[in-house]
């Protein structure tokens, strides 16, 4: 959907001398069908997954996901899907520990926060932490360092408080219930003062854009990895 965020990626990495390529017979991570409780089509693209990654898997160092909700998919419920598969579930383990999030991974492993553009813009911008990011994945220090580098940062009230998404289910049959939280989000953002919000999440991305437009807000949503690859730009 936010097609401009892996174009960021691979621009970030470029700049770093990093050579990436993106696995085109890769499946979707399954959350969709997790979150309904279709555990067998989980199931399925898990291994279908597992099998090619494992065929690329020793000419690479890392992989990298831009996206909350896939990561915490693939590293911790992908496990819950293959409970009962401890096979599958022994060759995921195998694969954990070169796959994290894109801004966790930068932090940790590149001189990224090193190189980016000190000050680059006097724009104030309040991070948003996905669930799967910060209470699944635990990583929310990570994205805000970069940032730092080249933005002001400015903390909303509840920057932990869920924007309301809350999965397919509910925002197709609890629509108003995600409404009502997300205008409680969107309200937070705004009194931040901030002019963008930026988390590093699709799902908060559709949610709390959604919900700043019924608030009639001017604040933007802008992907952290955008962030850092227009400062790099600049």
């Amino acid at each position: 959907n936010y097609v401009n965020v892996g174009k960021s990626l691979l621009e970030i990495l470029n700049r770093l001398g990093i050579t990436a390529f993106v696995p085109h017979l890769q499946e979707c991570c399954g959350a969709p069908a997790f979150f309904t409780g279709d555990i067998k089509s989980v199931v399925h693209l898990a291994k279908k997954n597992i099998t090619y990654f494992e065929s690329f898997w020793e000419e690479i160092d890392a992989m990298v996901i831009p996206e909350a909700t896939c990561a915490a998919m693939i590293k911790k419920d992908w496990l819950h899907a293959l409970s009962d598969e401890p096979e599958w579930a022994e060759r995921l383990e195998k694969l954990l520990p070169k796959i994290d999030m894109a801004s966790s991974w930068l932090f940790h492993h590149t001189p990224l926060q090193e190189i980016l553009p000190q000050n680059f813009s006097t724009q104030n911008i309040t991070y948003h932490d996905p669930c799967h990011a910060r209470k699944v994945l635990g990583i929310h220090k990570e994205p805000r360092a970069l940032l730092k580098q080249s933005f002001i940062l400015k903390e909303m009230s509840d920057s932990t408080q869920c924007c309301g998404f809350g999965g397919v289910s509910m925002q197709s049959s609890r629509y108003a219930l995600t409404l009502k939280a997300g205008r409680t989000k969107a309200d937070m953002i705004e009194k931040s003062g901030a002019e963008i919000v930026s988390a590093e999440c699709g799902a908060c991305r559709m949610q709390i854009d959604n919900a700043l437009t019924q608030i009639d807000s001017k604040v933007r949503f802008a992907h952290p990895l955008e962030l850092i690859a227009q400062a790099f730009r600049s």
